[in-house]
């Protein structure tokens, strides 16, 4: 009987799935997804207590080309005729600025206030999208950015310390580099294939990341290597799940959901590394949760008026 519910388990789970809404299953894929990326930051603050960080980054993309190769096969034409090729280096350039600094700091400040700094993602695509794009910033949404802002302000909460002030630092960053990539893949999805895309961000950080990772080799034991290799194989699931959360959910929707991430820092930082947020740390999460879920409340708020 226990082979039998083993064997019936997953089905159970895809049949259920499939039961879902379209807006639920891309909210329950966009919740994976970001529960994977914060155990992806767990890893790699375990791991850089003895391997570099160029290493470890070295590792990620290692597994995410393997990964990839049969996808960089069967598109082999697009991949040796990029139509976008100074995009491309700008966005290579944007990944490998942010994965860097992002695992430099979740490796030296609390977990919370790393993942934090991270949503300042979302300000900076609000500034380089309104120049480099063209977009049009709404009164709403320089709202929600300023409430989010405020938000990540209690949770971080700065202080003169030097050693804060600079992961501080490298912590926004890293939020800039992530918001170029995410510009620049906006830019070419126009006219550039994902495996493209994926492809050449994998090939080419790991590149950049093989002297510095060669200059401090360390050999990892095996824990450390199976350690590695899970960096790599969760990160491109993690990308997988998230990228297929918007093919079921709207945008707006998928992406308010990425703040669940500060929920999942504040609970494994608890438990895992003994952080406790004060207070005001609390609020701040609160605060930030909040400004995501302004435009979905508003958006169905103006639906119900119109609808009237």
């Amino acid at each position: 009987m226990s082979n039998l519910k083993t064997f019936l388990a997953p089905q159970l789970i895809t049949s259920y799935f499939h039961s879902l809404s379209a807006p639920t299953k891309g909210i329950t894929l966009a919740l994976i997804s970001n529960a994977l990326f914060i155990l992806v930051g767990v890893i790699v603050r375990d791991l850089s207590q003895t391997i570099d960080i160029f290493q470890i980054l070295l590792f990620r993309q290692l597994v995410f080309v393997a990964l990839l190769v049969p996808s960089i096969v069967s598109s082999w034409q697009a991949m040796t005729h990029p139509k976008m090729p100074m995009m491309h280096a700008m966005r290579v350039t944007g990944a490998f600025i942010a994965l860097y600094f992002s695992f430099l700091t979740v490796s030296n400040i609390p977990f919370a206030d790393a993942t934090a700094l991270g949503f300042m993602k979302v300000l900076f695509v609000a500034i380089i999208s309104r120049s480099f794009l063209s977009e049009t910033v709404g009164t709403q949404r320089i709202i929600t950015i300023i409430i989010g802002f405020i938000g990540v302000l209690l949770v971080v909460q700065p202080t003169m310390d030097s050693n804060s002030l600079f992961y501080i630092g490298t912590g926004l960053v890293a939020a800039l580099g992530a918001a170029v990539a995410v510009i620049c893949v906006r830019k070419m999805s126009v006219v550039e294939s994902k495996v493209v895309v994926l492809a050449y961000q994998a090939i080419f950080v790991g590149l950049v990341t093989l002297i510095p990772s060669i200059l401090a080799w360390q050999w990892p034991t095996i824990t450390e290597l199976t350690l590695l290799v899970l960096v790599g194989v969760i990160s491109s699931i993690g990308q997988w799940f998230g990228v297929t959360a918007y093919k079921w959910g709207e945008a707006n929707v998928v992406s308010n959901v990425e703040y669940s991430q500060m929920i999942y820092s504040m609970l494994l930082g608890y438990f895992l590394f003994s952080e406790l947020p004060n207070t005001l740390a609390l609020g701040g999460a609160v605060i930030i949760i909040i400004s995501a879920l302004i435009p979905f409340v508003f958006r169905k708020t103006l639906k119900n008026r119109l609808s009237k």
